[in-house]
C-alpha cells in the first residue's frame, strides 16, 4: 500500500487540515483508518513510531491483538494494540 500525494491532499481537504508537515508526511489518522479497516476493535491504542512519507510502500500485519505497519525495509512505523 502507498499513500500518494493526491490521496493525501484529498484527505487533508476533507478534514480541513493545513499543517505544512503533510506536504511530505502522511497524516497518522489516515493510515490508522487503513490499518483498522479489517478489524472491529472498539478500544485500541496507537503508537506512532516513525513518520510515513508520501509514496512510501507499507505493509500491515494483523495478529490477535496488534496491527503492525512496516515499510519495505521492515521498519515498524505504527503499532495499533487492541485494548478490549
Amino acid at each position: 500500500m502507498k499513500f500518494d500525494k493526491e490521496v493525501v491532499e484529498t484527505y487533508l481537504k476533507i478534514i480541513n487540515d493545513n499543517n505544512p508537515i503533510h506536504s511530505e508526511i502522511v497524516p497518522g489518522q489516515l493510515i490508522c483508518e487503513w490499518l483498522l479497516n479489517e478489524v472491529s476493535w472498539r478500544k485500541y491504542t496507537v503508537q506512532y513510531k516513525k513518520p510515513i512519507y508520501i509514496n512510501e510502500f507499507l505493509k500491515k500485519e494483523i495478529t490477535k491483538d496488534k496491527i503492525y505497519c512496516t515499510n519495505e525495509h521492515g521498519i515498524v512505523k505504527i503499532v495499533v494494540k487492541n485494548c478490549e
